[in-house]
């Protein structure tokens, strides 16, 4: 169960991440 949020977690922070970059590229265009 830990193993499996810890993976949850990583791969939403990791999502947030991609989302900001996408935001910003929007934004600056």
């Amino acid at each position: 169960m830990a193993w499996r949020d810890i993976r949850i977690t990583r791969i939403l922070v990791g999502s947030n991440e991609i989302l900001k970059q996408i935001i910003a590229r929007v934004i600056t265009k």
